[in-house]
């Protein structure tokens, strides 16, 4: 596996594990059943993510960025409760920011595993480009149908 590979599944593994942080804090922060229920959903696809983008880390011989996941862990779940006792608005505005980015880096990454021939996880990346696409789409509904 090249160097520009490697680099690009640890960012992947460290941007999800971000994600999944922020969005556990959500979950422990809100009395909205329904709101938790689909943060819970998020933490386990996004928890998915980062596990598939480890497991390739880990079959490579590379060792998984634990520090920075740690830290990042730690950003994502302090970020989440300052963003989660704000309200909801301010939680979904971040979050789309999230997957914004987790979007952007998804489709670069598409086009780089084109050019070297990586099918395979080119479909996978497609399938979690998806997830993040619906994620946001969620987010920017719930923010307009909810906006106190």
């Amino acid at each position: 596996m090249d160097t520009k590979l490697i680099t690009r599944l640890k960012e992947f593994y460290t941007l999800e594990t971000f994600q999944v942080a922020f969005y556990q804090a959500q979950i422990s922060t809100s009395t909205n059943e329904y709101y938790s229920k689909a943060f819970e959903k998020m933490v386990q696809i996004e928890g998915g993510h980062a596990d598939f983008f480890a497991q390739l880390l880990d079959k490579s011989s590379v060792e998984v960025p634990k520090v920075i996941g740690s830290v990042f862990e730690f950003a994502g779940g302090l970020l989440g409760d300052m963003v989660g006792s704000t309200g909801a608005v301010n939680t979904c505005k971040l979050g789309i920011a999230l997957e914004n980015k987790a979007m952007e880096t998804y489709r670069a990454f598409i086009a780089e595993s084109k050019e070297k021939h990586y099918s395979e996880l080119r479909d996978t990346l497609m399938e979690y480009l998806l997830d993040e696409e619906f994620h946001t789409l969620w987010l920017r509904d719930y923010m307009e149908k909810h906006p106190n």
